[in-house]
């Protein structure tokens, strides 16, 4: 079963350390007299540091003493440096403006100067930036700095921050909560009609005491209650008979929260009868909550309560829970649990005999007493009784599980940048590593060896994949493709191959991969930087798993389905009382869903000069689609494009949805290239989301191109 592609990345990279040199060039009161002070040799300024290396300047002059050429000049022994330069000149009274020229990045091997453009501003214009007989050049340069063995490496993912788990369960609990809290002194008047639009407009008397609700909720999450509100058009005061007050307010609990309010308790500090006690009174509420749930229709309220009272049966209970269930077609799993849990075991049979209930039944013929015996005379003949260590427990029961192959994509790139310092700077048996990864539940590393991994791959690149954590007894396949890409979009170096990983650290991989001539001849950037991807599936390889359990056999419960009840709610819009007017299209909603799951948004709500029509201006329809969408399930729509997101990402911003707004973080990131890295950075910075632009910056100082423009615009400013 193939799943989507983990996609992760890291650099072993340097820093860009920038310098700036301004020289100063002082006499230029006249052309003749420049060009007469120059005239046998170039003027060259005094020497300075800049990325952790000496630098000099020299400049020439024409035949009528006006500035000809620059040439920068690295001094001392340093070699693998790469770097980028650019030159400004500024007229000091800024009547004219600023001449500018960057060089594309340069790597040093040979060559120890540098002729550096004048700029193009410049020319035929060069009296217009001497003032005070002063010409100023400003010589920004920017080093990669050179490898160094500590610098970390890390990995980034294709996300960059953690989404919240959805708040809807919580949002529309506060509706139940709504009466008991106290508006303060300074609520605002938004805050006000927020409060009064989320006040229950339904009550109903259960043992003489009113409770209140809503009913757009109850309707939408239980059939009966929808159909009585239908019945009783205008009711606002319902009685309810046949239920505690407990109970009905535990039922609530359920409706607008999707959990169940009884929970077994986790503090070993009860004594037993204190213990035995709570446990006595969950069992009862879980009864009482299956009438109910039953009554109204509760598919996962009445699971849950099985379950629990699955839990609980033991010899003086089951009879109890038996006769609850007896004849609900809902609850056929539950009652046969009982009976097979009566049957299974003598001495349970027998302190069932004794009961009441069974007596009771017993004289009245009941068929379900005829079914118990023909159960009990089943397991006597196929089983002996048990013995006293295992009195009152159900018969064991076990599970195989036969797991078919997985297999699992997953894609890592990995940038040394200024590969040939580090492999100058690492002999054979040195590795540099990439940061570790997740795929397919494992951890993995990858290893480069630059200068090969033993003395027979010397003159070769060494490339292998680690396993960092255990893997099962029969191992993980692995199935890779490592890419080197031409930098200069030619042919690309491909090598293929399989391996099964046996135990934790095991290394499979290439001694001889590549050899470094043709490495560094085709596939190094123009940075210098030297890009490998491995591209590799992981295959689980098939299992049977077993359990063997003496527990009861639970009901699979459904997941949370409030999501899905209010999407229903929002597609059908019965009961919607509010209409957005977007870009030309109507959208409803119901003003109860909007003042309890975004309150910025039920301000736009609160402030229309019609209650019932609000215009969202600065928006398209199918982005405010979308953030409607979010507010009734906590869920976006499937995203379209790139411009998309970054629309429902300032509209998440806009209406102070949070989890929404890191959704569209994350989309934004794993969507990020070279083409919208720097748009997405500056929507990163206008809505304040410092993970996102940190996450943009980091991308961009990885991408040579990009980190020279950003070098290029920051010599600007």
């Amino acid at each position: 079963m193939a799943s989507t592609i983990h996609k992760t990345a890291s650099t072993h990279r340097s820093a860009v350390v920038r310098g700036t040199h301004e020289f100063h060039i002082v006499g230029c009161s006249g052309r003749k007299r420049f060009a007469s002070v120059v005239s046998s040799s170039s003027i060259k300024s005094g020497s300075f540091l800049a990325g952790g290396h000496t630098w000099a300047l020299a400049c020439t002059l024409d035949d009528q003493g006006s500035l000809a050429s620059i040439t920068l000049e690295l001094l001392g022994t340093a070699r693998d440096v790469v770097f980028t330069a650019s030159i400004r000149i500024e007229d000091p009274l800024g009547e004219w403006p600023t001449a500018v020229w960057q060089s594309d990045a340069i790597r040093i091997q040979e060559t120890r100067t540098w002729q550096l453009s004048v700029p193009d501003a410049y020319h035929g214009h060069g009296t217009r930036y001497v003032r005070d007989d002063r010409l100023t050049i400003e010589c920004t340069i920017a080093v990669l700095e050179e490898y160094s063995p500590k610098a970390a490496v890390e990995t980034r993912n294709y996300f960059v921050s953690v989404v919240p788990p959805p708040t809807i369960a919580q949002d529309l609990h506060k509706l139940l909560l709504v009466n008991e809290s106290k508006s303060g002194s300074g609520s605002s008047h938004y805050e006000e009609r927020r409060r009064h639009c989320m006040q229950p407009d339904v009550t109903f008397v259960v043992e003489e005491t009113e409770i209140q609700a809503h009913k757009l909720v109850l309707a939408m999450r239980s059939p009966v209650f929808a159909a009585e509100f239908r019945w009783h058009t205008n009711g606002t005061l319902l009685s309810i008979d046949d239920m505690s007050a407990s109970t009905f307010r535990a039922m609530l609990r359920f409706i607008y929260t999707d959990e169940l309010p009884i929970k077994a308790s986790n503090d070993t500090s009860h004594s037993v009868s204190k213990e035995k006690y709570a446990s006595r009174r969950r069992e009862a509420m879980a009864r009482d909550l299956l009438v109910a749930s039953d009554r109204y229709d509760l598919e996962r309220l009445r699971i849950m309560c099985q379950n629990i009272l699955l839990e609980s049966i033991d010899a003086s209970t089951v009879m109890e829970t038996l006769l609850l269930v007896r004849g609900r077609c809902t609850c056929c799993q539950l009652e046969d649990s009982c009976i097979e849990y009566i049957a299974s075991d003598p001495e349970v049979y027998a302190v069932v005999r004794a009961t009441e209930e069974y007596q009771e039944l017993k004289k009245s013929c009941s068929p379900l007493i005829i079914e118990i015996m023909e159960r009990v005379a089943t397991h006597n003949g196929v089983r002996k009784s048990c013995s006293d260590s295992i009195r009152h427990w159900l018969p064991t029961k076990s599970w195989s599980t036969y797991n078919a192959a997985e297999e699992v994509h997953g894609v890592h790139e990995f940038r040394i940048h200024n590969f040939c310092a580090v492999q100058r700077s690492l002999g054979v048996g040195q590795a540099v590593s990439s940061g570790i990864f997740h795929v397919a539940g494992y951890d993995w590393k990858m290893l480069v060896y630059p200068s090969g991994e033993k003395a027979e791959d010397q003159g070769n690149i060494s490339v292998y994949l680690r396993l960092l954590s255990n893997p099962p007894a029969n191992g993980v396949k692995v199935t890779d493709k490592i890419m080197f890409h031409n930098p200069r979009g030619n042919s690309s170096f491909t090598k293929d191959g399989s391996s099964i990983y046996t135990e934790v650290a095991a290394c499979w991989g290439y001694g001889k991969l590549i050899t470094l001539e043709s490495a560094k001849s085709q596939y190094l950037a123009h940075d210098g930087s030297l890009t490998i991807y491995y591209d590799f599936a992981v295959t689980k390889q098939p299992y049977t798993s077993s359990i063997t359990l003496t527990t009861r056999a639970m009901i699979d419960v459904p997941s949370s389905s409030i999501a899905l009840y209010l999407g229903q709610l929002l597609v059908g819009e019965q009961g919607s009382d509010v209409r957005f007017l977007v870009a030309g299209s109507e959208i409803c909603a119901h003003s109860l869903v909007i003042a309890a799951r975004s309150p910025i948004l039920y301000e736009a709500v609160a402030a229309a000069v019609d209650g019932h029509i609000i215009r969202i201006d600065g928006m398209k329809d199918t982005v405010f689609k979308a953030v409607i969408h979010f507010v009734y399930t906590d869920e976006l729509p499937t995203l379209g494009s790139t411009v998309v997101d970054e629309d429902m990402f300032a509209a998440a911003s806009r209406f102070g949805l949070e989890r929404m707004k890191i959704i569209c973080e994350n989309s934004l990131a794993e969507h990020i290239s070279k083409d919208n890295a720097f748009d997405t950075f500056n929507l990163a910075r206008r809505h304040g989301c410092s993970k996102l632009e940190d996450y943009c910056m980091g991308f961009i100082l990885s991408v040579p191109t990009l980190a020279k423009e950003l070098i290029k615009t920051v010599s600007l400013d």
